[in-house]
């Protein structure tokens, strides 16, 4: 697809979850590189906006898609933004510059997979559709957000996300920080593990801590005692501690994802696969710990005793 994007008025409205909204950081990246100006509503990043100096972050506290259509040349939006009004699902379908994208699947009900988009007077078949084609193939959602973006409107760029964050300080290079909770229960690895392994990495020399929710933040202070336990109000706070750090371990999280972003050596933790599409993928420093064993148990899979956490401490040997 051959189309001049600069000076062209492109909107992106991801879905919340911190995670999701670094994967449609990279296709705000591309258009702007490509010469567009974007606009990106999310209220989860606008505490950060002054980190994202190429970008055009708003708070999207009322997501008015026909009112954002209007105002673009083309608007990309998480599909869910659509809500449930039959008569407003209507009325924005109707809207020709509008492609509607998700992570996996596209609601088969709504009949969109694979509809065009026009942006003037050029038409751009395929906009909408799932981000992620096939995710057994072993790509991570950055590289199929790049594709997505190649094959539909003919962006490319190897470059990373710019950042401008705050200057590191003198302790980064000897910091890890730990994402221990995800929203979902049954993604989480245990206290237990995450206890020892902050135990065997401060034998080494690292400076550990870890991060959760604000409303997690006291019963994590119990769960990990003498290790300092924060929480952020907003993703600004985090990034600015993210700054201080040189390694992240997570879940299958945000905290993950964002870390990737900002150019950290990642280590995740997966009930999957070590090769799943939503490990961080903005650099090549990530790695993912997998079960090496699982069985189902009454019902539940039982995976955390076979996570090889060991593996982080051996990777990393002792601070420097």
């Amino acid at each position: 697809m051959h189309m001049d994007w600069r000076s062209k008025r492109v909107t992106i409205v991801p879905c919340t979850a911190l995670g999701d909204v670094t994967i449609y950081l990279r296709l705000a990246w591309l258009f702007h590189v490509a010469g567009a100006h974007v606009r990106f509503v999310a209220r989860a990043l606008h505490p950060a906006r002054e980190y994202f100096d190429w970008l055009q972050v708003e708070p999207g506290h009322d997501v008015d898609l026909l009112a954002l259509a209007a105002q673009s040349d083309l608007l990309i939006s998480y599909v869910n933004w659509l809500g449930d009004d039959a008569a407003h699902v209507a009325r924005v379908l109707e809207v020709g510059n509008i492609a509607f994208v998700t992570a996996k699947k596209l609601p088969s009900a709504l009949g969109i997979d694979g509809r065009e988009v026009r942006v003037g007077e050029q038409l751009i078949p395929g906009a909408s559709r799932a981000l992620c084609l096939r995710s057994r193939d072993g790509r991570s959602m950055v590289q199929w957000v790049d594709e997505y973006g190649a094959s539909v409107y003919g962006l490319r760029s190897d470059e990373p996300v710019a950042l401008h964050c705050p200057v590191i300080c003198p302790d980064a290079s000897r910091r890890v920080v730990i994402f221990p909770t995800t929203p979902q229960e049954k993604k989480n690895y245990s206290p237990a593990g995450f206890r020892w392994l902050a135990h065997r990495l401060r034998r080494q020399g690292w400076l550990v801590e870890f991060v959760g929710m604000p409303h997690e933040r006291e019963v994590l202070s119990g769960q990990y005692p003498g290790v300092p336990v924060h929480a952020f109000a907003d993703v600004r706070g985090l990034m600015d501690f993210l700054a201080t750090c040189s390694v992240v371990v997570s879940n299958d999280s945000g905290g993950g994802h964002l870390g990737s972003l900002m150019g950290l050596r990642s280590f995740t933790i997966t009930r999957k696969n070590a090769r799943f599409v939503w490990r961080p993928g903005f650099n090549e420093l990530n790695h993912v710990l997998a079960p090496m064993a699982s069985f189902k148990l009454a019902g539940r899979y039982v995976w955390r005793p076979f996570i090889p956490v060991w593996r982080i401490p051996r990777q990393l040997g002792r601070a420097r």
